[in-house]
């Protein structure tokens, strides 16, 4: 959403949940669509066939980890954004600043890929957060540079009592980063509740 170049002012790399389509993202966060912001929303890399009913189209959902092969999904994963990112900043100004946010277990990959690499942000953003067993959540959160994090919840995450965030908040203060937890109602993700209002 948006296009580098000498206008942009902040990029954002925004990851999308479990099965979520991208445009379903993307629908979440056009109040973030201005023209001196740039999203990137990556499609994750482990694609399969959705059910279908009778009648319809098969369609094709992705994830960022599949049960079966978490440690090369890993790998592939910092490979994927690391060189994404790197492409997507080489055509804005420099010094360009990065906003890093994850919705569902999209907010598990945004931390597995920051967690002890060098990828330059100022600020993560975790929405709804979802991390999938077989991921150790204290291991990764202490792994992650000393950033603001924000956990953004809202009263419809009910699929799962995780998406709330309490257990999250806790991990977050106890491993020493500063986080900060907002409420939000359903629906785009407004500026003010992001921080996204007064980007420096």
């Amino acid at each position: 959403m948006g296009e580098s170049g000498p206008a942009i002012e902040h990029v954002w790399v925004c990851l999308h949940g479990h099965d979520q389509p991208v445009g379903d993202l993307a629908d979440q966060l056009r109040n973030l669509d201005t023209p001196e912001r740039l999203l990137v929303l990556p499609e994750a890399l482990s694609r399969f066939e959705l059910p279908a009913a009778e009648g319809e189209e098969p369609r094709t959902g992705a994830a960022w980890f599949a049960p079966d092969s978490l440690l090369p999904d890993f790998d592939d994963l910092s490979a994927y954004l690391d060189a994404l990112t790197n492409e997507v900043l080489a055509a804005c100004p420099p010094d360009t600043p990065l906003t890093v946010l994850g919705y569902g277990h999209g907010a598990a990959a945004a931390c597995r890929w920051l967690a002890g690499n060098g990828v330059e942000y100022i600020r993560l953003i975790l929405s709804a957060p979802v991390f999938p067993a077989g991921i150790d959540r204290r291991a990764t959160l202490v792994a992650l540079p000393e950033r603001p994090v924000l956990v953004v919840s809202t009263t419809t995450d009910t699929y799962t009592p995780e998406a709330a965030g309490e257990g999250l908040m806790q991990d977050l203060l106890d491993v020493g980063l500063s986080a900060q937890q907002r409420l939000v109602d359903a629906g785009p993700l407004p500026l003010a509740a992001l921080g996204a209002s007064g980007e420096a």
